[in-house]
């Protein structure tokens, strides 16, 4: 059952899309630094040094403002955060705040920092591309399986009751693995294991102004699937959709999206080489939240180009001024940033972020 305040906040976001203005802010998702641990095929963090980070003070000043926006949550994003060295009492300003934080990380230092995690992060989710050790190691570029299987085995021994989600990004290395990571993110003891696409055209992930910029394994469209590869992933896709021993994680929403939503990766892959539209798209993200980068950058999700930085304008000034302009002008359902969006967002009058 829905609180009060989640119903207010939903409602708030609704008047927010009638009326281009921030009445609410309920997510923030923010980078505590632009390092990375890893060194993956999808992302360029893993150049970043982390130079323009914000500082302490600087990212006090943040959370000191957002509960005047409303804003009820606030997710650790990267970069990856455990990399900086005082990400812990980073989390402690936006819990003085009386803010809820979760996690996203590659789960590399999970083990090493459970403790400390499980008395900050109501959320903790896991980035999950391989099932054995070679795969993970060719997509994200270290040998880190066995650190994030250990990491999660000790964050459920800590904090049973903390959900534990693993997020896997499917592209030309992976596809046909579909399954088994999944079986291997719910042998690991996750709650959840989510599948989406690569992102391979949008200045995201430390790719501002590059056609390419992948990591070692190099172009983002080096990812894309072939005509071959289409057909083949689409009857993994249905093996796994129709496999007797995923029918009750199915059910029960262990593993997402759907049937309907799994056949959609494949399409999206198929609209990237021309051979169909790209799936529709439903979301509501710049309504609802903002994503604050490492160094201010503020966007209004982790597709479209910054509108601003906490270092030149407030943040206040950018939710009344730089955000509604930006709303003025989108139409998600034709603007070709959303069109080929990985990661869409919709708050609706029953959702429940926090």
């Amino acid at each position: 059952m829905l609180s009060v305040d989640h119903v207010r906040a939903n409602l708030l976001v609704k008047l927010g899309e009638l009326t281009g203005r921030t009445h609410a802010l309920p997510l923030v998702l923010f980078a505590p630094t632009a390092r990375c641990n890893s060194r993956c095929v999808s992302c360029d963090w893993w150049r970043a040094d982390g130079a323009t980070d914000l500082s302490r003070d600087e990212i006090a000043r943040l959370a000191e403002e957002l509960p005047r926006f409303g804003t009820r949550l606030v997710v650790f994003t990267g970069g990856e955060p455990l990399v900086r060295p005082d990400v812990m009492e980073v989390a402690d300003l936006f819990r003085a705040r009386g803010l809820v934080v979760h996690l996203l990380t590659s789960g590399l230092a999970l083990e090493r920092f459970a403790g400390e995690i499980a008395a900050r992060f109501a959320d903790v989710t896991i980035s999950l591309d391989g099932h054995t050790p070679a795969l993970y190691r060719q997509i994200r570029g270290v040998n880190g399986l066995d650190a994030v299987a250990a990491g999660v085995r000790r964050l459920r021994a800590i904090a049973p009751k903390i959900p534990v989600r693993a997020r896997s990004t499917i592209h030309r290395l992976n596809f046909r693995f579909l399954p088994q990571i999944a079986a291997r993110a719910l042998e690991m003891g996750v709650d959840q294991i989510s599948f989406l696409t690569a992102d391979v055209t949008s200045g995201a992930f430390n790719r501002p102004s590059r056609a390419g910029g992948a990591g070692e394994g190099g172009e983002p469209a080096s990812l894309l699937l072939s005509r071959e590869e289409l057909a083949e992933m689409a009857s993994v896709v249905d093996a796994f959709i129709a496999a007797p021993e995923h029918a009750h994680a199915f059910a029960e929403r262990r593993i997402v999206p759907g049937p309907t939503g799994l056949h959609r990766l494949v399409q999206y892959y198929r609209a990237q080489l021309g051979l169909a539209p790209f799936p529709p798209v439903d979301c509501n993200a710049p309504w609802t939240s903002v994503v604050i980068e490492a160094d201010g950058a503020v966007r209004p999700c982790f597709f479209h180009a910054p509108v601003g930085n906490l270092r030149d304008r407030p943040l206040a000034e950018l939710l009344a001024q730089a955000m509604p302009a930006f709303r003025a002008r989108l139409d998600v359902a034709t603007d070709p940033v959303c069109a080929k969006c990985v990661c869409t967002l919709r708050v609706g009058l029953r959702s429940k972020l926090w």
